[in-house]
């Protein structure tokens, strides 16, 4: 017998959510023996910090010791780096994916992992867009409800994501959508400067207050009162700067180089990194106090791998800038056939890789990589001309997941992660059948 899908997307009105199947976390050895907690979100986290779903009081385990992530084929359990790790028996985890119950030993504590048979609904916004970042991919709604709520508010928020996911436009959106959308929004590239240099960046200085300051300057932290800082790749931060940082953020005033009265700032900060800084602060490259103080929001942005079905608004995206740039010499659109083809890598590179890539086919000249899709008449409806150029993907992804799967629809639908009864009703919007698409022997 098939084990259920962990994860799994379906209709709910007009909109495609998704369901979680629930995990019950039992407490059975420890301080806190006879504790129960339900992991019912994408991601669940166990450890002594305030900050977890799962709170323990154990000295021997470490504040961000474990991570269960919810995947297509079960459960990924990774273990952050902890001080006295992640036993499975007598072996110690990195990670592990697991479809059954299983019994993990986390410093003195025991604790059980077990599914269950409930599911639960992953909140995600009716919206495709959030400022100018594109969505409507269920991963990225889910994302787009969890940031409305974060752009209402003046919380410091920890964006955490692969290279290249657009960390920076989430940012510049939630400061665009915040009630600091008037003020600047200023963005420092951590892993860019180091020592007194990032310092004079970040703080400002006084002329003469080293060498090469032949004049007063005014640091980041001061440009940026009355709006936002970005701190880009936050995890980079020499461990030097780290305190000095700390302190800003507490006291809400900063300290040029040079100077010896303090002024203050009234600063929003999103941070990004693309590294885990739970783990980076388990193992000591990271201040604890620092991350708590950055993370007051901590939001994962998915790579592109797992938001494929975005890959045509994202295309179709980049080609309009292109024309706002390169005018008529760049086709208003791609044809399906190689938005299709461009939907079938990972894209490790993620958002940013597809967008160069996007580059490189809509300003070739020769080659049959590019195909511009005929222009709309003048007439056509703009939503009309979008719905008929993404039925046209939608057609084609469908065709491929079959031809992928040897034409075994339950299979298809496993792979694209989509529900059953969802994937057939596709099918039949677009009259695509196994048997029709199966090449005659």
């Amino acid at each position: 017998m098939d084990t259920p899908f962990a994860t799994r997307a379906i209709l709910r009105g007009s909109e495609t959510v998704r369901l979680v199947r629930t995990c019950l976390v039992e407490v059975l050895e420890g301080a806190e023996a006879g504790t129960h907690a339900r992991l019912e979100r994408p991601i669940f986290r166990i450890g002594t910090h305030a900050t977890n779903d799962l709170v323990l009081s154990d000295a021997t385990v470490s504040k961000h010791h474990l991570e269960i992530a919810v995947v297509p084929e079960g459960y990924r359990i990774s273990d952050l780096g902890s001080s006295n790790g992640t036993l499975l028996g007598t072996a110690r985890l990195g990670a592990l994916t697991i479809a059954e119950p299983v019994t993990l030993t986390l410093g003195t504590t025991v604790v059980r992992i077990a599914p269950t048979d409930e599911e639960a609904e992953v909140p995600a916004s009716p919206r495709t867009r959030f400022g100018g970042v594109v969505g409507r991919s269920v991963v990225m709604r889910e994302l787009f409800d969890q940031l409305e709520a974060v752009a209402k508010s003046d919380v410091s928020l920890l964006l955490e994501g692969e290279t290249g996911v657009g960390k920076e436009q989430i940012a510049d959106a939630v400061h665009q959508l915040s009630a600091r959308a008037q003020g600047p929004f200023v963005v420092v590239d951590c892993g860019a400067l180091v020592g007194d240099l990032m310092e004079a960046e970040l703080f400002g200085h006084a002329k003469g207050a080293f060498s090469g300051a032949d004049r007063a300057r005014q640091g980041l932290f001061e440009a940026a009162s009355g709006g936002t800082l970005f701190l880009d790749e936050v995890g980079e931060l020499p461990p030097s700067l780290q305190p000095k940082l700390l302190g800003v953020l507490e006291r809400r005033r900063v300290l040029p180089l040079g100077h010896n009265t303090p002024r203050p700032v009234d600063v929003r900060i999103i941070a990004a990194t693309h590294k885990d800084l739970a783990r980076e602060v388990n193992e000591g490259r990271f201040r604890a106090d620092l991350f708590y103080r950055l993370a007051v929001a901590r939001l994962r942005v998915p790579p592109l791998r797992e938001r494929k079905d975005d890959i045509p608004e994202l295309v179709q995206l980049f080609v309009d800038q292109l024309r706002l740039r390169y005018g008529e010499a760049v086709p208003p659109s791609l044809s399906a056939v190689v938005v299709s083809k461009l939907a079938a890598p990972d894209w490790p590179g993620n958002v940013r890789e597809l967008r160069n890539a996007v580059e490189r086919a809509a300003l070739q000249t020769v080659g049959d990589a590019v195909e511009a899709v005929p222009s709309a008449a003048a007439d056509e409806p703009y939503q009309a001309a979008r719905d008929r150029y993404l039925a046209d993907f939608e057609r084609a992804f469908l065709a491929e997941a079959l031809r992928q799967s040897n034409f075994n629809v339950t299979q298809a639908a496993r792979q694209a992660g989509v529900e059953l009864r969802y994937f057939r009703r596709l099918l039949g919007r677009y009259g695509l059948t196994a048997a029709a698409l199966r090449p005659r022997s």
